[in-house]
């Protein structure tokens, strides 16, 4: 397949009423997520006014969405299938390696975070999409949604170089930012929103060790973070246990809108209606190609729910979490772990019989979006065996 190098993301759609609208990105002055609390009723209040502006003059809304502040139950758009979607120029698939990258050398951890607006698809099933994207020291997951993760250890200092589009084949047309939750700092100075082209250099020390979001902070948030502005950095602490196998697994959410290709839907995320939840990116790219582990080794998985909205209930299927550490709370004999939206930890199990161990999340309904994986051990056999 083709990539889209040559397909330079559109303008942000919405539709509303049949209709769809265009709206332009911001200008290049930099904001933040987090404005003094003193302006920001009235920043609220001028950025209706102006949306609401633009939206009219446009022809985009309709009565009933005037009314409702978006399609009325059960009149969201249908996601594309993977048949509507033929003939879209996009990234083919790439499997993510899911086994935690190593802590950078140097006195200094330093990441070159980079953003990148892609056509690609995240489900066999659907038509390819619009998601954008982090990439992590020149670590790009084209062909999925997913964004590269970042590893340090505990009291490590930490540079970060945000990079809003650093060449022309990241095709960045938006202003982008990246929020740390793992970064105690003043949010207004680090977590500063960039025109395409610009970078911005943030520093901090990692004081706790976790499983940590980052993600876009640029308004909307939502739509930054359910158009696929979401990652894990880990950080670990400097007396965990050797591990036969350490695995990384985010959680995430797609949305999609009517147009093959097209952005996604941000009046499904306001409803809470992921057409695909999928793990790393890509939904079951892990039951089609397990990860591969020895019976009886000690598998160590550090786990992300990156939302934006829907809570994951963490389970493999055949074990028993022997440890758990989430959210700085440490469990033992666990079935599932339950993960909010941003929330994250790490499990610690063995598988004791040879054979294939489904990891899901529990909630079954958001398991059959995509969110299913399998760890197979080496001598697994056949079914029954």
């Amino acid at each position: 397949m083709a990539t889209n190098e040559s397909n330079p993301p559109q303008p942000l759609m919405r539709r509303r009423g049949g209709r769809a609208n265009t709206a332009r990105p911001p200008d290049g002055r930099a904001t933040t997520l987090y404005d003094m609390a003193i302006v920001a009723g009235i920043v609220a209040i001028v950025t209706g006014i102006v949306l609401a502006t633009l939206f009219v003059a446009r022809g985009g809304l309709d009565a009933n969405a005037a009314q409702t502040g978006g399609p009325a139950a059960g009149q969201l758009a249908q996601a594309p299938t993977a048949d509507e979607g033929r003939g879209i120029p996009h990234e083919p698939f790439k499997a993510v390696d899911p086994h935690l990258p190593a802590v950078p050398d140097g006195a200094v951890k330093h990441f070159e975070v980079d953003v990148y607006e892609h056509v690609t698809k995240v489900s066999d099933d659907l038509a390819p999409l619009q998601v954008w994207s982090y990439s992590v020291n020149g670590v790009e997951h084209r062909g999925t949604g997913a964004s590269a993760p970042l590893v340090v250890n505990l009291g490590d200092d930490v540079r970060i170089d945000l990079l809003n589009g650093s060449t022309s084949k990241m095709h960045v047309a938006f202003p982008h930012s990246i929020d740390f939750h793992s970064a105690e700092v003043a949010p207004n100075k680090a977590f500063v929103t960039i025109s395409p082209g610009e970078k911005h250099t943030l520093r901090f020390k990692a004081k706790h060790p976790g499983v940590f979001m980052y993600h876009c902070a640029t308004e909307p948030v939502l739509l930054h973070t359910g158009a696929g502005m979401v990652g894990v950095m880990i950080v670990k602490p400097r007396n965990l246990a050797p591990v036969d196998h350490e695995l990384w697994i985010t959680q995430q959410e797609f949305y999609f809108g009517p147009e093959p290709g097209g952005m996604p839907d941000q009046f499904k995320m306001e409803a809470k209606e992921p057409d695909v939840i999928a793990f790393n990116g890509y939904a079951r790219q892990y039951a089609k190609a397990p990860i591969t582990v020895g019976r009886g080794e000690r598998v160590r998985m550090y786990v992300l729910n990156a939302g934006p909205s829907i809570w994951s209930a963490f389970h493999v299927i055949g074990t028993v979490f022997d440890k758990t550490v989430i959210e700085g709370v440490v469990g033992h004999h666990a079935q599932t772990i339950n993960l909010a939206p941003s929330q994250g930890g790490w499990v610690e199990f063995t598988l004791d019989q040879e054979g294939s161990y489904p990891f899901v999340t529990h909630a079954f309904a958001d398991m059959v979006k995509g969110a299913a994986g399998v760890l197979r051990t080496e001598h697994a056999g056949g079914p029954g065996e």
